[in-house]
């Protein structure tokens, strides 16, 4: 299953369920997806997608993120998954991509 697919299909279980441990999954995808990227517009458009999930995960965001540079986002949202991240497997999988 691709990636979109991936995030397609958790979009719709989050439509139901509402669950913070969703909404975490789908911003650890986007972030998994942006670091897939290398145009820097695609980059900013999926770190934006990742923020509004980690958000709505009930994650603390620092303020000043949407002024950083897409690379610089990507740093702050993996640092953010790190310390949100209900499992600690998860959390090495982020570093390991």
């Amino acid at each position: 299953m691709k990636l979109d697919d991936k995030i397609r299909v958790k979009k719709l279980f989050y439509l139901f369920t509402r669950e913070p441990s969703v909404a975490f999954e789908l911003a650890l995808l986007y972030f998994i997806q942006a670091k897939r990227k290398t145009a820097q517009d695609k980059i900013l458009d999926i770190c934006r997608r990742s923020i509004y999930w980690l958000k709505k995960a009930g994650s603390s965001i620092p303020e000043h993120l949407n002024q950083l540079s897409p690379f610089g986002q990507l740093e702050q949202i993996e640092k953010a998954l790190v310390r949100a991240c209900p499992d600690r497997n998860i959390g090495t999988l982020v570093l390991l991509s």
